[in-house]
């Protein structure tokens, strides 16, 4: 008997988009990444549609040499209506989902890019407003987090790159993201070869400080409930590595440890930078790989810079 994967919180049709009213403002927002400490790279796929079918996506292959990174990136393209995400293209990027919440398959071609992405899921999705507090109005009307593995190919220029069963990330958001909202967020993603798996993302909006995210433990994602964390920069405030205790709502502890080997910073509007760290990492001492990324007002970075 297969183990299901829809809860209370997310459905099967939660993988599609979310059509609204006419006039309402809405986004489906889907992401996978790659992480391969081993090859000194990683890379990320983001798929976004509003409510009448207006599509983007952008392709991100990063290097510890920033100069080096790839963003390859399409906006406003007109998909209409009856577009859906289970068999989807948009500007040479093409996206299926045979069976939504576990497998996601993406082909993208590009000159200097392509990539060849089968995502399995391993758990099933964890929504935000499973934690305490729920799902954050000013980021969306949910969001689910799932930790899976990948197989397929990496090209970037001459060099391919071969991968198998690796661990990987997804996460898909629908509803208005209000980025005025938030000062500031870190949002982590990490997993281990023997199944360690975790997602946290810390907040700071309208004055209050926020925690979403979950541990996995005994194959099922468990909410996280505090967590005391630390992180370092960069002289431009590039994330560079981060500590946290994370406790969940079965009353466990896990420790996490993440080094930044690769990063890439991907400006959104005019006033927001959000930049994005391939990491080394450990979970209670268990090597592994993940993601760590930051969000800043662009304004109060600079002053940050500026002041050291």
């Amino acid at each position: 008997m297969s183990v299901t994967f829809t809860t209370g919180h997310v459905v099967e049709s939660d993988d599609l988009r979310h059509r609204v009213a006419p006039g309402v403002k809405t986004r489906d927002s889907l992401f996978w990444n790659l992480v391969l400490p081993a090859e000194r790279i990683a890379a990320q796929v983001y798929v976004w549609t509003d409510g009448r079918g207006v599509a983007g996506r952008q392709i991100c292959v990063y290097f510890p040499e920033r100069e080096r990174n790839i963003v390859v990136g399409a906006f406003n393209v007109e998909l209409g209506d009856a577009s859906e995400l289970d068999d989807w293209h948009c500007a040479g990027l093409y996206l299926r989902q045979p069976d939504p919440l576990r497998t996601a398959e993406i082909v993208f071609a590009g000159d200097e890019v392509d990539i060849d992405y089968r995502f399995e899921a391993s758990h099933r999705p964890f929504s935000y407003r499973e934690n305490p507090a729920g799902c954050p109005p000013w980021m969306a009307t949910n969001r689910f987090e799932q930790a899976g593995r990948a197989s397929g190919t990496l090209r970037v220029g001459e060099r391919v790159i071969p991968f198998a069963d690796v661990w990987a990330h997804r996460d898909h958001s629908w509803g208005r993201r209000h980025w005025s909202a938030v000062h500031h967020w870190k949002w982590l993603a990490a997993g281990t070869p023997s199944g360690a798996e975790l997602n946290a993302m810390f907040h700071i909006a309208r004055g209050e400080l926020g925690v979403n995210g979950y541990v996995l433990r005994d194959g099922e994602p468990v909410a996280i409930v505090d967590s005391r964390h630390h992180a370092t920069y960069d002289r431009e405030m590039g994330q560079e590595s981060l500590e946290a205790e994370l406790t969940d709502a079965r009353g466990g502890t896990t420790h996490l440890w993440m080094r930044r080997y690769a990063i890439a910073h991907l400006p959104v509007g005019s006033d927001t930078l959000m930049s994005e760290a391939a990491c080394q990492v450990t979970i209670d001492g268990e090597a592994g790989a993940g993601q760590f990324e930051t969000l800043w007002p662009r304004g109060y970075l600079k002053r940050l810079v500026d002041a050291q």
